[in-house]
């Protein structure tokens, strides 16, 4: 489930999180994306979709850790760190749609059981799901009864 279309003024946002550092936009983001989850049902744990370790680096955060950490306090639901990308792959946006599924097949593993859990992944854009697909198949693996997708915003095609 989606907060808001990928649209201005929340496309601007996001972007000022992720390229120019601007954390307090998380506080707003996942404020609206637990305010918008509570249609999800009940959750066992939250988990951030990962970033490639490079990007990371580079940004000095993960926004989708940012935003999973203020819709858990807000829905009180345990922020599990148990995923985690395996290989820095090239940004999704600067693919084109056909080969993003490619491109991060394998590139996520659970480090623990989440044998039985309800998990939602967190992330701060969807475009074609193909991240949360390779990140969810890692989860189910891993045991994962249902797994879910919290994003703050959706890209409509």
């Amino acid at each position: 489930m989606a907060a808001f279309r990928y649209e201005f003024p929340v496309d601007r946002m996001i972007q000022a999180l992720k390229y120019a550092g601007q954390l307090a936009h998380a506080q707003a983001l996942g404020s609206a994306l637990a305010r918008a989850s509570l249609d999800a049902g009940a959750l066992d744990a939250l988990v951030a979709l990962p970033l490639a370790p490079a990007r990371q680096r580079e940004r000095g955060f993960n926004q989708a850790a940012e935003i999973a950490r203020r819709v858990a306090a807000a829905r009180g639901i345990a922020l599990d760190d148990g995923l985690a990308r395996l290989r820095d792959t090239p940004p999704q946006a600067s693919l084109p749609l056909r080969e993003r599924a490619r491109n991060v097949r394998g590139a996520f593993t659970a480090r623990h059981p989440f044998a039985g859990l309800r998990v939602a992944i967190v992330d701060d854009v969807m475009t074609t799901g193909a991240s949360m697909h390779a990140a969810a198949r890692a989860l189910r693996a891993a045991g994962a009864r249902e797994v879910g997708a919290l994003v703050v915003a959706r890209t409509l095609r």
